[in-house]
């Protein structure tokens, strides 16, 4: 995670363990190489992807041997699809932002359906990959391989309205104003989630959009993240769809006027804030003013 040192082990203690993990690895790759799909190779290979879950070869090797289960007892399915979960989870604690191992997971959920786990069970394997989801970003809100897992996980669910994305990053962005990617999120759906035509909702909305940055300024003036939010708001909110650029927002003048003197009035607060200055400067151009 970003600004976290991880370990506190002697460089012996590390040389010894990465001497043993890569003993462990060479016995794992034998055993892939014999096709040897026995319950005492996937206990090997649990312990090096425990400990290295990077290893795209060894991750392979796992699904392969998930695989040779099909047709097996239902519970006895459930059982090993649970403790498959369990076991990148333990791994992607250690090590957060590794993409074989979140890849993983996206591949154990999408073959439950096919290994012939039930509806129900699936629902609630999804349910508690979103409640995991969570649970990573509160130790890291900017760890952007949660966040595509999220989004990958709510479409595989049925469950990636965009309304409901945009209430979830809100609750992101009340915890964190400088979470990047919960901004990013709440840019890409949020033209999604209301009648582009309703003029009325669409002043209410960016007057509630304006709002919330209101609190981010004041609450932190050299958050980037909402001040990058903020710029993409004044252009209009621009969105991709059916095959052109179009403009969420109608920005008028006397809403950059009002917009050019709060700024003002932060700047009055915080005369050294460079987001502020740099956004006055910006919305002076807009009005067709020296800067």
């Amino acid at each position: 995670m970003h600004g976290i040192r991880y370990g506190t082990e002697t460089s012996s203690e590390e040389l010894s363990r990465l001497s043993s993990l890569s003993e462990l690895g060479r016995r794992a790759l034998e055993r892939r190489i014999e096709a040897d799909l026995s319950d005492e190779a996937e206990v090997l290979v649990r312990k090096v992807v425990e400990s290295n879950p990077d290893d795209y070869t060894l991750w392979n090797y796992r699904r392969e041997w998930l695989l040779s289960l099909k047709g097996e007892a239902h519970d006895r399915l459930v059982k090993v699809w649970n403790d498959e979960l369990r076991l990148t989870e333990k791994a992607l604690l250690r090590h957060p932002k590794a993409y074989a191992t979140w890849q993983h997971r996206v591949w154990v959920l999408t073959e439950a359906e096919d290994m012939g786990i039930d509806l129900a069970t699936r629902m609630g394997l999804f349910e508690k990959e979103l409640a995991l989801c969570s649970k990573m970003l509160k130790m890291d809100a900017r760890n952007f391989h949660a966040w595509a897992h999220w989004e990958r996980v709510s479409k595989i669910a049925g469950k990636h309205e965009p309304t409901r994305v945009v209430e979830y990053t809100e609750q992101q962005i009340n915890a964190d104003f400088s979470n990047y990617s919960a901004w990013h999120y709440r840019s890409v759906n949020l033209a999604k989630g209301i009648p582009v035509e309703d003029e009325t909702a669409l002043e209410q909305l960016l007057d509630e959009e304006v709002d919330r940055l209101r609190q981010a300024f004041y609450t932190d003036p050299d958050s980037q993240s909402a001040w990058f939010y903020y710029r993409w708001l004044l252009s209009g909110a621009p969105y991709y769809a059916d095959g052109k650029t179009a403009a969420l927002f109608n920005i008028k003048e006397e809403f950059l006027e009002n917009e050019l003197k709060a700024c003002q009035e932060l700047i009055d607060l915080e005369p050294f804030s460079k987001w502020a200055l740099l956004t006055k400067v910006y919305l002076l151009r807009r009005l067709g003013r020296d800067a």
